[in-house]
């Protein structure tokens, strides 16, 4: 929602994912340096956190940003509702133990229609948006990235603590961003102005450090396919603050997606096994 209200004051998209990272990062770094908890990161995570910070968040934050320029909160943060069964699927590849079922694919299935609803088939589904098709593509090219990141989080968090992902994941996050979004972007910090300022902020804390993070130390506890029942709750808390902050309004096919959207993630986590890798912990 922070996103979207940041975009309609005119913030420029990409350097709204640099400035929220920032952000974030400083956020961070203050909560590291007060808490004496620099010194704990080892090596090991700062590998895994070159991988993180890549696909796990700048990939999936810059495509799921930028599809915001063409689609309203509601429909963005339904179409997130995807997310789980993008990890529970990558999860089966990518975590010893964490299968994904052929029992699965009904729901899979049922939420996939969601998403076509929520699009239109047929056309002219959502007014007042850009354009449509654009921003679906690159809302589901970002649900694929942070679905495999999501996979990978869990996995690596088996072998280092998720606490010590945070600072490597986020600082190399920020590092590719400040890379890649000046030369291949602009950097246009003249957008942000006024109020402005103070929803890029919002995004970075927020929406950023304390999601991510939280995230992150949660890997360290529970399997991918439950971690993943965190993205059910995007949907509902995104239109309820669209709705109420940004005064975007539901329309039947929103209403429709999102119950076949969230009844399908659903059942394709409940008919997915949850097997604890041999002799690994799954709590800390």
């Amino acid at each position: 929602m922070l996103n979207r209200a940041a975009l309609l004051q005119g913030v420029d998209t990409m350097t709204l994912v640099l400035l929220r990272m920032a952000f974030a990062l400083t956020t961070l770094v203050i909560y590291i340096a007060v808490s004496g908890r620099l010194k704990s990161t080892s090596a090991t995570a700062w590998k895994y956190g070159l991988l993180l910070g890549t696909l796990g968040m700048a990939v999936p934050m810059t495509l799921m940003t930028a599809s915001l320029n063409d689609l309203p909160v509601s429909l963005g943060g339904l179409l997130v509702a995807l997310v789980p069964l993008a990890t529970i699927a990558a999860a089966h590849f990518v975590v010893p133990g964490e299968r994904f079922q052929v029992r699965s694919l009904p729901g899979l299935l049922v939420a996939l229609t969601g998403s076509g609803v929520l699009v239109g088939i047929g056309g002219g589904s959502v007014e007042g948006i850009g354009n449509l098709w654009r921003g679906v593509t690159f809302m589901l090219c970002g649900i694929v990235a942070a679905g495999v990141g999501g996979a990978m989080s869990r996995r690596l968090a088996l072998r280092v603590p998720g606490r010590e992902l945070v600072l490597p994941q986020f600082t190399v996050n920020t590092v590719v961003l400040a890379i890649v979004v000046p030369i291949g972007f602009g950097l246009h910090v003249e957008s942000v102005h006024g109020i402005s300022w103070l929803l890029v902020a919002g995004v970075g804390v927020v929406g950023t450090t304390v999601a991510f993070a939280s995230f992150l130390v949660g890997a360290g506890m529970n399997p991918a396919s439950r971690l993943a029942l965190t993205g059910y709750a995007v949907p509902v808390v995104a239109v309820a603050l669209a709705v109420t902050f940004l005064g975007e309004h539901l329309t039947v096919s929103i209403a429709t997606g999102a119950v076949l959207i969230v009844a399908g993630v659903i059942l394709a986590e409940r008919a997915t096994s949850h097997i604890p890798e041999p002799g690994v912990a799954t709590a800390r």
